[in-house]
């Protein structure tokens, strides 16, 4: 005998619908177990506001046997949540549901899968139910709650599932912090106010080496000021702190042999446009707290460079291809695609797609041309600040581990593609032979 699971979305629930499963023509089983979804989760169709903001859009219902590790064969179905999605094909057929069946209900952002293709539990909402048996005509509702509260932890396990619910009377009310935040002053010269939100930082996808990105974590970012450029050799010249008698300030003495590649200079000269280079992180600092500012934290650092949006890019998440895209490539005696150009910091704006646009201004070298110092020391990924879950504007305050280990965020003219990703995270030791490419820019706090 056939028994049927069918589900499907109405505002911020989950409704039956009277489809088949994948879209099969044999007639429904006259026994069904309707499952409603139930969620505060900000859905693409729960928006009811233009500064609501989606941050899921998959739905998972995997069916298990009694005892079994894995879904049983055809029991596994996601579906794609948008605006416009037709509630009749939110359906699952299982054939001959026996005793002790669970399922396993899973919510998520479909950028939030690793490697091979699996949802980051970590930064999903789920929950494993059982799934009451049948008798031979009887159509019954049951509900599975899946609340923001519970963000990254799993309610139930396959071993021990909770029993479903009934269907609530009324609509859980949505998440109300996934809504975007407008800038309430304007900025100054030389800046963008960047509007907070609510948006996904980090990635599922883990790399090796040192400058593998968080996992994924949901943060909600307040606005803020940010300069539209990397700090340049003019302004560093002009604030007076570069000490032009000597490189103390700017660069370790050890690396007196490195020098040739910074842009400044003790004499003004032809990169006084460029950013600025060879600047250590106190540097970086005082330059910023002169002008009542700071370095960027990591996040706001992620948050500009993935377009607001939590994208690998400031543009979207496709790659650049062209050298015009972004100052990136330049490395020698490498395959990088863009090597026969000046491997030198540049003029703000030569990359054309690596750019943010924020009201009347545009922010310029978010993924490429000079790596950015960001405020904090390193903290490693299993650190409270760095952990899943929810964050509000998070920064690793205090001495990390390691205090003489800063953060760089941002690719740099030597990246290829996958070092110019938002995500990306760079440890520097404080005798670094790559200062060359070390750069930074400011921020400011919304008054």
């Amino acid at each position: 005998m056939n028994r049927w699971i069918t589900f499907g979305r109405a505002a911020l629930a989950v409704f039956v619908s009277g489809a088949s499963a994948c879209g099969e023509t044999d007639p429904i089983a006259p026994a069904q177990l309707l499952l409603y979804v139930e969620t505060d989760a900000p859905l693409a169709a729960s928006a009811t506001a233009p500064n609501d903001l989606t941050l899921f859009d998959r739905l998972r219902v995997a069916v298990h046997l009694r005892g079994e590790a894995s879904p049983c064969a055809g029991c596994t179905r996601t579906f794609v949540l948008a605006r416009d999605t037709d509630p009749a094909s939110l359906s699952l057929g299982i054939a001959a549901q026996p005793e002790g069946a669970v399922a396993h209900v899973l919510l998520y952002a479909a950028r939030n899968l690793d490697r091979v293709g699996e949802p980051d539990e970590g930064s999903a909402l789920s929950a494993w139910i059982t799934l009451p048996r049948l008798d031979d005509a009887e159509v019954r509702p049951v509900a599975v709650t899946l609340a923001m509260n519970a963000l990254g932890a799993p309610v139930g396990t396959r071993d021990a599932p909770l029993s479903p619910g009934a269907r609530r009377t009324s609509p859980l009310a949505r998440w109300p912090l996934a809504v975007s935040t407008p800038c309430s002053a304007p900025p100054r010269a030389g800046e963008a106010c960047v509007p907070g939100g609510v948006v996904w930082m980090g990635g599922a996808v883990r790399r090796p080496g040192a400058a593998a990105g968080l996992r994924p974590r949901l943060v909600r970012m307040s606005p803020f000021f940010v300069d539209t450029r990397e700090v340049t050799v003019a302004q560093l010249r002009a604030s007076g702190l570069a000490r032009p008698a000597t490189f103390g300030a700017i660069a370790d003495p050890q690396l007196a042999s490195e020098r040739a590649g910074c842009t400044y200079m003790p004499t003004p000269g032809s990169d006084e446009d460029v950013p600025v280079t060879c600047v250590s992180q106190p540097l970086a600092a005082a330059y910023c707290a002169m002008y009542g500012k700071a370095l960027p934290t990591e996040a706001q650092h992620e948050y500009l460079h993935g377009g607001l949006r939590g994208t690998a890019y400031p543009w979207g998440d496709d790659e650049p291809t062209r050298c015009t895209d972004v100052v990136f490539g330049r490395r020698r005696s490498s395959d990088l695609p863009c090597l026969d150009l000046p491997p030198s910091p540049q003029p703000a704006g030569k990359g054309t797609r690596d750019i943010l646009v924020l009201g009347g201004a545009v922010v310029t070298d978010l993924a490429g041309n000079v790596s950015e110092w960001a405020r904090e020391d390193f903290f490693p990924e299993d650190a409270e600040c760095n952990r899943q879950g929810f964050h509000v504007d998070p920064a690793c305050e205090g001495p990390g581990p390691d205090p003489t280990v800063k953060v760089m965020r941002g690719g740099e003219l030597k990246s290829a593609p996958i070092g110019l990703r938002s995500e990306v995270r760079y440890p520097v030791p404080p005798i670094d032979t790559e200062l060359e490419i070390r750069g930074f820019r400011c921020a400011r706090a919304m008054p």
